[in-house]
């Protein structure tokens, strides 16, 4: 008899495409079986309201669970009849084959979902808890988990390290200008009588080189960082559409960089939509996920199929 506090790994299932060309991507979660009782014992995910219904994969049989009346909260035990010694994991239910909601549908989750709010005001910083859930290196590539682990983190200082470098120019740009304007006041009470106190026979003043040089600078900071931003997010929806099996709807060959170019605000909040389950889940502003620590990463289970983006055909294979 398996212990509740036994720890079980994710049994590979393979999946069936139905109708709708979709296939279940799977989550595990800590479940126990009661071999006396022939049980199967499911720790609820989250807290769920009562009638709340969910699926378990066990050995390529799927079972409903249903969380009995009064609600479950996130851990308790939830007993289902099932032949005993088979584990299990929790499903959370993703489309393969085409986005789980429109791009344009930024509210469903309400006004001020904490992911809405990241990808308006700091799509950086959800885009790189994005990469953190697909487990993506800081740069957008698939890597191992010690590559992986720090990339939120990573994304994160970047974004910090851009909004204290662009202070720092903004004070450097504002003292040389209140020197520059102290300057011409001196000229002009040094001179008083000069027609022409700023004419072109005067030598150039390193003051207005470094003024230009601060403004130059500025231009290409700022530039640098917003292609890095397009770069990442065009890069981490070209891995969702790979992974899920999403053709491209329009601008084929460039939809990914059209959508990060344009609408960077729906691209980042579709694309986390898609790969976290905000029905059952909340969502954090300042976590690495975007998620609660307890929440499961998503991945598929069986033999996913690869889909090929650039082919032209939006086919999958």
């Amino acid at each position: 008899m398996m212990s509740d506090e036994q720890k079980y790994t994710p049994v590979a299932l393979a999946t069936t495409p139905g109708p709708t060309d979709e296939q279940t991507i799977a989550t595990p979660v800590a479940v126990g079986i009661n071999d006396s009782n022939r049980f199967l014992e499911v720790a609820s995910p989250a807290n769920l309201p009562e009638n709340h219904a969910f699926e378990v994969d066990v050995e390529g049989q799927c079972l409903m669970v249903k969380v009995p009346a009064g609600g479950a909260r996130e851990g308790q035990k939830i007993s289902v009849p099932f032949p005993s010694g088979w584990t299990a994991v929790c499903r959370v239910s993703t489309p393969v084959g085409h986005w789980k909601d429109g791009m344009c549908e930024c509210f469903r989750h309400g006004v001020f979902h904490p992911l809405l709010f990241n990808a308006c005001y700091c799509p950086l910083v959800a885009t790189g808890q994005i990469m953190h859930r697909l487990k993506l290196t800081w740069l957008g590539n698939e890597g191992t988990i010690a590559q992986t682990t720090a990339t939120f983190r990573t994304i994160l200082w970047i974004a910090i390290s851009y909004y204290i470098g662009r202070f720092v120019i903004g004070l450097l740009m504002g003292a040389n200008s209140v020197y520059q304007v102290v300057e011409v006041a001196k000229m002009m009470a040094s001179s008083p009588n000069s027609g022409n106190r700023f004419g072109g026979n005067q030598p150039a003043h390193p003051k207005n080189t470094v003024g230009g040089l601060l403004v130059w600078g500025r231009i290409l900071f700022i530039l640098s960082f917003v292609v890095f931003v397009i770069y990442l997010i065009a890069k981490t929806r070209k891995h969702i559409r790979s992974k899920y099996g999403i053709p491209e709807q329009s601008c084929h060959g460039c939809e990914d960089f059209c959508c990060a170019l344009w609408c960077q605000c729906c691209t980042v909040a579709q694309m986390g939509r898609h790969t976290a389950d905000y029905d059952t889940y909340a969502a954090l502003c300042c976590s690495e996920n975007g998620q609660p620590p307890h929440v499961p990463s998503v991945e598929i289970v069986g033999h996913p199929r690869h889909f090929h983006p650039s082919n032209g055909t939006g086919g999958i294979v």
